[in-house]
């Protein structure tokens, strides 16, 4: 194997990774029952308990607790941790209320928003063809309002969330398995609170407390950092552009789902809108692609 070629098994683990995202809304579309206000907490409680015995067998435990010891540390991952929430949030909502094609309008925009951020807040150079990738993109979410007559709140909340989300990890010093512990960690108290609030209120916290639904909630944390190792293994070796041209499998397989499992609507106006934002994300993958073969 050329050394330049990278190992089959990041490229297998990134490409599951995002290929499980993007059918991730079938799992929560089971779990409608239970609420989405009431999934996100379990999501939360479950990722801690599936994280823990990661951590231990990725070898991080020690250091993951001196880290979480230093000064300031929770609160520093307070911030990532609060976008996360409102990510997964809105996510679940979607999910679980028809309105899974606008999350894929989301993922599909976020690279090209990341490139924006690293433009206003990195001071990164844009390329000529990614000024226009977003160009068009921008172009197709006004166009969700003028042609399809709304606005796409539920998009541009997942692809600033994720965007900030990506900025703030970036700026910590944590791994994808140890940064997603202490975001856990951070949102634990928030999430238990809740489930005791809930409680009192007269609301069942497990569904209709089938054995099924039971398992699909314990399982929840499992479909959370799982799929973590592999994007993490896969960053770690994969080429940026090979990585960035992945990335879209999650949308991608988030629109199939939509329009082909559950059908949900797709007027000309929505359509015009996807087709401006596909055509920004296919000149940002041929740039990504360009830029790595010049590397």
């Amino acid at each position: 194997m050329s050394s330049h070629r990278p190992p089959a098994t990041a490229i297998l683990g990134a490409t599951l990774c995002f290929a499980l995202w993007g059918i991730l809304p079938i799992y929560w579309k089971q779990l409608s029952g239970v609420g989405s206000d009431i999934a996100v907490a379990h999501r939360i409680t479950w990722t801690m308990v599936w994280v823990i015995p990661m951590l231990l067998w990725q070898g991080e435990w020690g250091s993951w607790l001196r880290e979480i010891r230093q000064p300031g540390a929770l609160r520093s991952h307070g911030w990532s941790g609060l976008l996360l929430g409102i990510n997964w949030s809105t996510f679940v909502w979607a999910a679980q209320h028809g309105h899974i094609l606008d999350s894929s309008l989301g993922y599909f925009i976020n690279p090209l928003l990341n490139v924006v951020i690293g433009f206003v807040v990195l001071g990164e150079r844009l390329t000529f063809l990614q000024k226009i990738s977003v160009g068009f993109a921008a172009t197709g979410a006004v166009t969700q309002v003028v042609l399809a007559g709304r606005f796409p709140w539920v998009g541009l909340i997942l692809a600033l969330t994720m965007g900030f989300y990506a900025l703030a990890r970036r700026r910590s010093s944590l791994g994808a398995l140890s940064g997603l512990a202490t975001e856990t960690l951070v949102g634990l108290p928030f999430a238990l609170g809740y489930f005791v609030w809930v409680a009192a209120h007269g609301r069942p916290l497990w569904g209709a407390g089938h054995p099924a639904d039971v398992a699909l909630i314990v399982g929840l944390g499992a479909i959370t950092a799982v799929p973590l190792l592999g994007f993490a293994h896969g960053a770690r070796l994969l080429p940026f552009a090979m990585l960035g041209l992945l990335q879209f499998l999650t949308p991608t397989g988030q629109f199939l789902v939509a329009t082909l499992v559950y059908h949900e609507p797709m007027n000309s106006g929505s359509l015009i809108s996807f087709a401006l934002i596909w055509a920004g994300v296919a000149i940002f993958c041929a740039d990504l692609w360009r830029r790595s073969r010049r590397a």
